[in-house]
């Protein structure tokens, strides 16, 4: 683990607990993703009903994902995400009743996936929060990079391992496997022993919410990266709900089937250039924060862009891998900045604002991006996207002032509030 700091968190039995179980259900997620982009799809061929479902399913993260963040503060957040899981799974089981009764239709999977996406709204915000309760302050980095990256990871294999189930089983036997994955994560975070979580200081719902986005909109160390992540996600993530549509009409040239196996590796090589990105993120972007933190926009925009320009299935891997790569180092990196800065007792909403950021725009993406898709094309789509972050990836340069990584005190005690800013900003070459 020496020669390997990204690798630190690894030396605790918890975190290789809940690790190991969530890597499991991450899987599952991987899987029912792919097997929910694919039925929408197949269903009506249209690019609007494949948006319509991200829409459902993101939309609580817009709506009350803030919220979230209150109940991870204000309430048991161990009960809080194991409660969140049992409902996943019951999710992931009744997907698998509706296509394997022949009952799937559009509008029945955008109503199981917007419960869906509240419940996985309710749970991001605690997992979050209970991160730093499982390794000690001087692994919480390593401990970042590993979930983001295992995340990427379950992201190469969920969908080859759903192409190869739907191929040999059938599409419901993707969404019964899902179900089944949560049993591991539901009886390790039940059992995992944790410190006692720090009770909040505010009577009111509403006065906690109100004091945590003073806290962003005072802190521009915060602002800047949750900002950011924002208007990336919001423009640039285009692609992701929409590869179906690009592997079929544009790789696979109109064929759904190869279309759809063709969609499965790009939503590998998404996941593989995300694991790259995540762990040299961990190494380099310490060092260099605000450096790396515009040099990964960039890179997103500009392969985004590119991406748009292929037709062949080949180079389009290649360059998908480059924009997962970019994205995820960007979005570890924004991560990292803020889980430094903020105090503990803050966490849980904090982080439920930068998810909004991160997550919450993805409905709209999704909503508006569909007949954008539909009546402009797929890849005028994405170009268009791409250029958008790239002019907007400039703008970083007026603001890397505000992009700096606290450094940890040593001796202190394990509570993130005693982070503390040691130094100037590093000077950025270029």
């Amino acid at each position: 683990m020496r020669r390997f700091p990204v690798l630190d968190a690894f030396r605790h039995a918890r975190f290789r607990l809940v690790w190991g179980a969530g890597f499991v259900s991450q899987l599952g997620d991987w899987m029912q993703i792919f097997g929910r982009a694919a039925l929408a799809y197949h269903l009506t061929g249209r690019a609007e009903s494949v948006g319509l479902v991200y829409f459902a399913s993101y939309l609580p993260q817009l709506l009350f994902s803030v919220w979230g963040g209150v109940l991870a503060d204000r309430f048991n957040r161990r009960r809080l995400l194991v409660t969140t899981q049992i409902a996943e799974a019951m999710g992931a089981a009744l997907f698998a009743v509706l296509v394997a009764s022949g009952q799937a239709s559009v509008g029945n999977i955008t109503v199981v996936s917007f419960f869906l996406g509240v419940a996985f709204m309710l749970s991001i915000p605690a997992g979050s929060a209970l991160l730093p309760a499982v390794v000690p302050r001087e692994s919480l980095g390593s401990a970042i990079s590993v979930s983001n990256a295992t995340n990427a990871l379950a992201r190469v294999g969920g969908p080859l391992l759903a192409a190869g189930v739907i191929a040999w089983f059938g599409l419901a036997w993707v969404f019964w496997i899902n179900a089944c994955s949560f049993a591991l994560v539901i009886v390790a975070w039940a059992t995992v022993a944790l410190p006692v979580q720090p009770p909040a200081e505010e009577r009111s719902n509403v006065a906690a919410l109100r004091r945590a986005l003073r806290y962003v909109r005072d802190t521009p160390s915060v602002a800047v990266p949750i900002g950011s992540s924002a208007f990336l996600m919001i423009v640039g993530v285009v692609y992701q709900p929409f590869a179906i549509v690009y592997a079929t009409r544009v790789l696979a040239d109109g064929h759904r089937d190869y279309g759809q196996t063709l969609y499965s590796w790009l939503q590998a090589g998404i996941g593989i250039g995300a694991a790259i990105g995540i762990f040299a993120s961990a190494s380099i972007g310490r060092r260099r924060p605000a450096f790396t933190f515009v040099a990964t926009a960039l890179g997103f925009s500009i392969s985004l862009a590119l991406l748009g320009r292929v037709e062949s299935f080949p180079v389009a891997m290649a360059v998908i891998v480059v924009v997962g790569g970019f994205q995820f180092a960007n979005m570890t990196l924004a991560i990292s900045l803020v889980q430094h800065e903020v105090p503990d007792v803050l966490r849980g909403r904090v982080m439920s604002i930068h998810m909004v950021g991160l997550i919450g725009v993805v409905p709209l993406t999704a909503l508006f991006g569909g007949p954008i898709v539909d009546h402009f094309g797929i890849r005028a789509t994405l170009t268009g996207a791409g250029l958008v972050c790239f002019a907007f990836s400039l703008l970083l340069l007026r603001w890397k002032r505000h992009i700096r990584m606290a450094e940890i005190v040593e001796g202190e005690p394990g509570s993130l509030e005693t982070l503390t800013v040691v130094g100037q900003l590093v000077e950025e070459e270029g």
